[in-house]
């Protein structure tokens, strides 16, 4: 331990002896672990985040599939509430186990109503959590058994601190939930939220109170074995692995589906750990593809700066030859200088990564800005806690060995011994070292190349996603929500506010159209299992499953939906009327493929409908700009009422000047109502492009990272290559060559470099491309137009690395090179 920390002392000296070396080695690798160390941060805050409950690995959340004739399965998604309660009660491979019913309630204070998430649960479930409360106690078994005679809630560690001040008191407290008298019983613990699929609920209400909770289509669907609604949570028992629970589960699954096959035909169960739900468990895929290709480009970029050192090293390594000659000839083993070189490196490695530890840090905010809003709950942890720190300790170790092992044992090498033969100082080197160092500037480029690359193809991808038509209104609308369900508003009151709320805003000068609708723009909704005439409906596999939204007379006008053919709802589209609905065109060509689908009628899993088409109108972006056509079937409002709905307001100038006036005059309708998602529809179109965004901000700061390292590097080798051919461009010069000669002998052998690694970069970024193909917009398996700008902005960049040194070989006086010796 004496020796090394002697060595370290060395190193320390010997690289105080060269700032200007050490201040460049230091800064490469610096930006090259710092790389890392972000891309980690932000990998942890994604993927390595912890659950606060106990065990989280045994506790396993239970998901619905459906598998359509002819479409491909859908996963992960919630199953029937009746469903649901039998898997809890009967299946044979949990401790305990609750339903999960996640639903929205208003809270009553003294002063204003507050919209909260609520999760509905049975009393087992904070035994299945493992965790104990903070103030009071969970649900005893009779408040859980008893449909409707406890109202008893369990509040947020969180919300106790907002709306309670932290005052223990509220274990006495009595508050109105949905219009409902309700009592505190307890308060979860502080770290208790971001529990994935479940989220982080506000407050937790027993399932029994579901009548005076539920509203609206959740409450119609409570009891319909064939309605989606519910998850269920579960603890393993000691005993049963996830692989045991699996196959119990499925089989448990394909019984419900004979018991019931009306109902749960094409039915299954997925299982995944709650630690696993942290990501959207139907974008899993599309998260690890785009962690696992950040982290190869984060690799590069390392890569490229410990080539950098390691040629810089070389470099040195040449100039030294003669004091590590003496220390051989004086006795010193090849094991003790190769310990004492690789000392250096390590100390240039743990300097670099001390500053990037600080860069993870200082960086924090930086992310947290580029992140979307909304994912993950928004809440992401970007500390820099141990992890980061380790792995950035593991990055300097990894990058002493990439960068120093190779330059340690060319240095240390017998041949050094030559240069005591040496009449002068005169760095000679070996040339095949030379060439050692112009392979590692080919890689250099060839990374550089590809991680440029992928920010162009991410920037290429924004670009085109920003040119992708929506199918509706977007630059002159706004919507607001209206949540009618907690003021227990009875149809009739609450279609006479919708229809008040249209008028009123109708009337106001700068609008140009109203109308409501039961979706907002890139939200989802419900989807049901459709039927044609023709179809089977005895198999629920026969049906499609397509989204439905219930909308207003007016609404496709306000939304700037294009009505093609058919006619619009009107007022007589009501519960005493013929049912009716419009489709759009992706509903027509899925259900009718090259028939005119006016006058075709639909019928729908569980229900008795019998609706006829009575409009087409043109396909618009459901969820994603992504997604390809999507079949959306729309339906009169009064036909299928819901008290949760927004109003969308087509503008005639900028919306968000509109705003203010649209949302006094609905408020002005009724106080209580609480107006809290209102905002125009560009910034619901920003959102869904915040993916994108990210990954082009991200690529593209690693791209030109990668860029400037690379740039250094072909510098640094053709400086010293220059160096290395002075005398000879003395001679050329002496026997009459130009300066235009010399210039173009330098620079035609750095270009030879840049034209390798642009080879080898190409074949990287077609790689890159085809993997990634499916996180990018309209983009094939080789985007040209990537390639050849950002191979273009390389050639430059290392041309201009070229000419520095080409310049000042030109201007070499004859009779000095040849003096040089």
């Amino acid at each position: 331990m004496e020796t090394f920390w002697q060595d370290l002392k060395y190193a320390a000296r010997m690289l105080m002896k060269k700032p200007a070396f050490t201040l460049v080695a230091v800064l490469s690798l610096t930006l090259g672990i710092g790389a890392n160390s972000v891309i980690f941060t932000l990998a942890k805050a994604v993927f390595l985040q912890s659950v606060a409950v106990k065990d989280p690995s045994r506790v396993i959340v239970l998901f619905s599939n459906a598998a359509n004739r002819g479409l491909p399965v859908q996963e992960f998604l919630p199953m029937s509430y009746l469903n649901a309660r039998d898997f809890r009660e009967k299946n044979e491979v949990f401790s305990s186990a609750s339903v999960l019913i996640p639903t929205g309630v208003q809270l009553a204070t003294s002063d204003k109503q507050v919209n909260l998430f609520c999760q509905m649960v049975n009393g087992s479930f904070f035994d299945v959590m493992g965790i104990e409360p903070e103030l009071g106690r969970w649900f005893r078994p009779e408040e859980d058994g008893t449909p409707g005679a406890n109202p008893v809630a369990v509040i947020s560690h969180g919300l106790w601190k907002r709306q309670f001040g932290g005052d223990n008191k509220v274990l006495s407290q009595t508050v109105r939930i949905n219009g409902q008298p309700f009592s505190i019983i307890g308060v979860t613990p502080g770290d208790f939220h971001d529990l994935g699929t479940l989220g982080s609920p506000d407050i937790f209400i027993p399932i029994a109170m579901h009548v005076q909770i539920l509203t609206g289509i959740q409450k119609d669907w409570f009891d319909v074995r064939g309605a989606r609604m519910t998850f269920v949570v579960g603890r393993l028992k000691p005993n049963v692995s996830s692989r045991q629970a699996e196959s119990s589960l499925k089989n448990f699954a394909d019984t419900l589906v004979k018991e019931y096959p009306k109902d749960n035909g094409g039915r299954g169960v997925m299982l995944m750990s709650i630690a696993d739900t942290l990501i959207p468990p139907q974008r899993r895929g599309d998260f690890v593809l785009a962690g696992t290709w950040m982290g190869m480009i984060v690799g590069m970029v390392l890569l490229i700066a410990c080539a950098n050192v390691a040629n810089m090293l070389l470099a040195r390594g040449t100039q030294r030859q003669r004091e590590i000659a003496v220390r051989l000839s004086m006795g010193a083993s090849r094991a003790r200088l190769l310990r004492q070189l690789l000392a250096e490196s390590l100390l240039l490695g743990l300097i670099a990564g001390v500053f990037a530890a600080g860069c993870a840090f200082g960086t924090r905010s930086l992310i947290a800005k580029l992140f979307p809003n909304g994912l993950l709950n928004n809440r992401i942890d970007l500390s820099v806690d141990i992890r980061v720190l380790v792995f950035t300790l593991g990055m300097s170790l990894l990058a002493t060995m990439l960068f120093g092992l190779m330059p340690a044992l060319k240095s240390s090498s017998k041949e050094s011994l030559a240069s005591l033969r040496d009449r002068t100082d005169i760095p000679t080197g070996s040339t095949k070292w030379y060439a050692l160092r112009g392979v590692l500037v080919m890689v250099q480029l060839a990374l550089s190349l590809t991680a440029l690359v992928g920010a162009g193809l991410f920037i290429h991808s924004l670009n085109n996603a920003q040119q992708i038509s929506t199918g509706f209104e977007v630059k002159n609308e706004l919507t607001i929500a209206l949540n009618l369900a907690p003021l227990r508003y009875p149809q009739a009151k609450a279609e006479q506010f919708f229809q008040d709320a249209v008028d009123r805003v109708r009337g106001l000068p700068m609008v140009a159209a109203v109308a409501v609708s039961d979706n907002a723009p890139f939200t989802g909704g419900i989807a049901r299992t459709t039927f044609t005439d023709d179809a089977d409906r005895s198999d629920p596999r026969n049906g499609k499953t397509t989204p439905v939204n219930a909308v207003q007379p007016g609404f496709f006008s306000a939304a700037g939906i294009s009505l093609l053919r058919g006619r619009d709802f009107t007022d007589h589209d009501d519960d005493k009327s013929e049912m009716v609905a419009v489709i759009n065109q992706a509903a027509a060509q899925q259900f009718w493929p090259g028939q005119d689908p006016l006058g075709k009628h639909l019928h729908f899993l569980l229900q008795t409908w019998d609706v006829q088409v009575v409009g087409l109108v043109n396909t618009i972006k459901y969820q994603t700009l992504g997604e390809p056509p999507q079949p959306i079937i729309y339906f009169p409002l009064k036909q299928h009422f819901t008290p949760n709905a927004f109003l969308w307001v087509r503008t005639k100038t900028d919306p968000k000047n509109a705003l203010p006036t649209v949302r006094s005059t609905v408020q002005s309708l009724d106080p209580a109502l609480q107006l809290n998602r209102v905002r125009p529809v560009s910034e619901d179109l920003d959102q869904s492009l915040a993916n994108p965004r990210l990954g082009a901000e991200l690529f593209s700061g690693l791209g030109l990272l990668g860029l400037i390292l690379a740039s250094i590097g072909i510098y640094g080798v053709m400086s010293y290559s220059v160096s290395q051919r002075t005398q000879e461009i003395g001679i050329r010069m002496a026997m009459g060559a130009q300066r235009s000669d010399v210039l173009r002998l330098i620079i035609r052998t750095g270009m030879m470099m840049v034209g390798v690694g642009v080879a080898g970069g190409f074949i990287l970024s077609t790689v890159l491309t085809y993997f990634m193909n499916t996180l990018l917009y309209g983009i094939g398996f080789v985007d040209v137009s990537s390639f050849l700008a950002t191979a273009a902005i390389l050639v430059a960049v290392a041309l201009i690395a070229c000419l520095i040194p080409a310049a000042r070989a030109a201007r070499v006086d004859p009779m000095v090179a040849l003096r040089y010796e």
